[in-house]
């Protein structure tokens, strides 16, 4: 079963993690992962080692030559910029570390963005899913999850294409998640000839008072762009208040709250996620049970740690590059990487060239997989 967890928005090494030994290696190549592993946040730093850990486990067991193997460092940056930045010079003392994979949260990430270009590492960020990741200039970074602009224009396509003149009304709660997706979200209904409008909620507000003003906009379509802890409540009194209309989320309802908490009121509400129905991907069936061994139930986290193990070990082999900097070198260059996730590309800023989401339904019995924005071959 797999398991997505939203991601989150908005020290020291520990050691290297034993890669499997084999007769006759001559030299070890080591993933550096930045994440928080003490701290309120140490679960999903957890899941996003485990991740790489299993894919790191994958190679060493099949592909793996008699000249290589890989290995994974891992640093716990405490959920702090001075931290993870002191993190990346530790690991650039280590010659063995060829890529990075990191860190959790969108302030983190940006406070260590500087020391990783210094420091010629590539990169590549698991969860954090805020434009500004990408927006700085740096040729360094490579995001996995779809950025929140992409994931707006992507879900205003695939959720209004079939509705001709709708009345559509976005909320969003004060400088929270979400202001990134609503816009864009407003901007590209507008383009498809629809009425949008924003409505920001203040979060100490009364669910009722929050409610109210949204339906005052009579809206026949109402798009939930933040958390379900902070709109989860404004939208089940849209219902006793007389909405009828469909609801659909951004992927941070994507999430056991909502179906648990809210799942009466928004049944049949469809919900993002830049996560892919795994168990429906053809092309990582070979390898899915064996993650699935690794870690259990199979998470968002863990499953963007294992691709970003995947990607860094993919532009390595390409090349048989040993040092950083081939790595962030050849990762520059271009190229289609295979990755549990999806097929990327990247393109300069470090997104994904071709991005997608995919749509859930919430149902009475949890989420049921509906349809992507983009259709592929990648899930049947």
């Amino acid at each position: 079963m797999i398991s997505r967890a939203h991601f989150l928005y908005a020290g020291l090494a520990t050691g290297i993690a034993p890669a499997f030994p084999q007769a006759g290696v001559l030299q070890q190549s080591s993933i550096g992962v930045n994440v928080p592993l003490t701290g309120q946040y140490a679960p999903y730093g957890a899941q996003i080692v485990a991740g790489v850990q299993a894919a790191v486990n994958e190679t060493n067991r099949y592909n793996s030559t008699l000249t290589r193997a890989w290995g994974v460092r891992t640093f716990d940056d405490r959920n702090s910029g001075t931290v993870a930045s002191s993190n990346v010079f530790v690991a650039a003392s280590d010659p063995s570390v060829v890529g990075m994979v990191g860190d959790l949260t969108a302030d983190v990430t940006l406070a260590a963005l500087p020391q990783y270009a210094n420091a010629n590492f590539a990169i590549v960020v698991p969860s954090v899913t805020a434009d500004v990741i990408t927006a700085r200039g740096y040729r360094n970074v490579f995001r996995l999850p779809t950025s929140d602009t992409n994931e707006g224009i992507l879900l205003a396509r695939a959720l209004l294409d079939k509705h001709n003149g709708t009345n559509v009304v976005v909320l969003v709660v004060g400088s929270d998640y979400g202001a990134d997706v609503a816009n864009a979200f407003i901007a590209q209904a507008k383009a498809q000839h629809h009425t949008a409008s924003l409505v920001t909620l203040d979060a100490n507000e009364d669910p009722k008072n929050s409610a109210a003003v949204a339906v005052e906009r009579h809206p026949s379509f109402v798009f939930l762009a933040g958390k379900p802890e902070a709109l989860g409540p404004v939208a089940t009194t849209m219902r006793t208040m007389g909405y009828t209309g469909p609801f659909a989320a951004s992927d941070a309802f994507y999430t056991d709250q909502t179906t648990t908490a809210y799942g009466k009121a928004l049944d049949g509400m469809l919900v993002a996620s830049s996560l892919a129905p795994l168990d429906r991907v053809p092309s990582v069936a070979a390898y899915l049970r064996d993650f699935e061994n690794d870690v259990g139930t199979v998470s968002a986290f863990s499953a963007y740690g294992y691709a970003a193990a995947q990607l860094i070990m993919q532009a390595s082999g390409r090349i048989n590059a040993t040092t950083r900097f081939q790595v962030l070198t050849e990762l520059q260059q271009g190229g289609s990487y295979n990755l549990l996730v999806g097929q990327y590309t990247f393109n300069f800023a470090g997104d994904a060239t071709v991005p997608n989401v995919y749509l859930f339904r919430v149902t009475s019995g949890g989420f049921v997989y509906d349809r992507p924005a983009i259709v592929s071959g990648f899930v049947v």
